[in-house]
């Protein structure tokens, strides 16, 4: 019987919940907004499934294949259209184009971010760009193993955690199952994203209708969170002055799994992980011009298959796996738990609103002035 007593030991890929055969298991969310199943003991025939699909309680892979590329998407619009790359968009429609379905996280009209599936490229928007916020499963992994019964080629994008809760579920391989993830920062609390809109409607005085959490108006490297409204009006504010991307790139604010997540790792079950390919300006400038560049890497032979698939529509390069994605990079080290994380989560739950939540990662005034006086005095040099 699933039997959560530490919080770092849960991923909130909801694997357990669906895969329990008489429903003995719950989601319930906790006061951070975070979401842990909960087994009702009456219910329980104690059969273990639920403990043989847990991503945390299993072991990892150790993959020798990985190959790492460098690459972005000869479209250009389609590659403005999307955070990085446009490597996702190139390999769904891939899928798409064989009558396959895509599942991957979207944005319901609640600013709920949930996994859907699709069929037509017509819908591909709605996965397309990067969802800073752990999303809602559902019944998605039921979905996927009913698809690919039936046969037809399924592509599951997600999180690592996400994938291996899917693969759990399943308990075998299926050859026309395409996984990707993604590289992935940690989650954010979905209670803090929820007041962020909420904040920001209220002061915009209307609903927001369109959000993109990585806009490229002023490029890929300075990306910036913007929001549409019903009324005409647009919210546009860089990464580092948007209050919830300060609180989610300053770690205070995700779940507790995440910061020694056990995912984060070369050796990963997905088919292709792909994630930005942040600084290859320092070692492979040809392939940056601050429209996004992804870093692809192979983990599989049906990742070769997906990377063949999509070859004649991007410009690539092989890079050398570590020298692309160090060992010190966010998509691969642990992060240290912020000495005022509970701090900020109490400030949550009190109603404060984001002007004072993002207090709490602010460095003191003195920090701030000592760090521009060495700038000016580099400048001076």
């Amino acid at each position: 019987m699933i039997n959560i007593t530490d919080k770092k030991d849960c991923c909130g890929c909801t694997a357990c919940l669906i895969a329990c055969p008489v429903q003995a298991i719950r989601m319930n969310t906790d006061e951070e907004g975070f979401s842990y199943p909960v087994a009702d003991s009456d219910k329980c025939v104690k059969c273990g499934v639920c403990d043989k699909v847990c991503p945390m309680k299993n072991g990892e892979k150790n993959n020798d294949m990985i190959r790492a590329y460098a690459a972005y998407a000869e479209d250009g619009g389609l590659r403005e259209k999307s955070s990085s790359g446009a490597l996702f968009s190139l390999c769904a429609e891939w899928i798409l184009h064989q009558n396959g379905v895509v599942f991957g996280a979207a944005l319901d009209e609640k600013h709920r971010v949930c996994h859907i599936g699709i069929e037509t490229l017509d819908k591909l928007d709605l996965l397309r760009g990067s969802k800073y916020v752990q999303s809602e499963m559902g019944n998605t992994y039921i979905e996927v193993k009913s698809e690919l019964e039936n046969g037809r080629m399924v592509l599951f994008t997600g999180t690592a955690c996400q994938i291996e809760g899917l693969l759990g579920y399943l308990g075998k391989n299926y050859r026309n199952l395409y996984t990707i993830d993604v590289l992935c920062h940690g989650v954010p609390s979905p209670k803090l994203w929820h007041r962020y809109i909420k904040e920001q409607e209220c002061c915009n005085k209307s609903e927001a209708k369109d959000i993109s959490f990585r806009n490229k108006d002023d490029g890929w490297k300075i990306f910036s969170m913007k929001i549409k409204f019903a009324s005409g009006k647009i919210y546009r504010n860089k990464f580092y002055y948007d209050s919830f991307m300060r609180l989610f790139l300053g770690n205070v604010c995700l779940r507790p799994s995440c910061y020694k997540c056990k995912f984060k790792t070369l050796h990963r079950n997905s088919d292709l992980t792909i994630g930005d390919c942040w600084g290859i300006e320092n070692y492979m400038a040809e392939m940056d011009d601050d429209k996004g560049t992804s870093i692809a890497l192979i983990n599989s032979e049906k990742g070769e298959d997906l990377f063949k698939g999509i070859k004649d529509k991007i410009i690539f390069k092989e890079e050398d796996v570590n020298r692309a994605l160090p060992k010190n990079s966010e998509s691969l080290k642990e992060l240290v738990v912020p000495v005022r994380r509970k701090e900020f989560f109490d400030l949550l739950n009190s109603g404060a609103d984001m002007k004072k939540m993002v207090k709490i990662i602010q460095k003191p005034y003195w920090y701030r002035c000592v760090v521009k006086v060495k700038k000016i005095l580099k400048i001076g040099d």
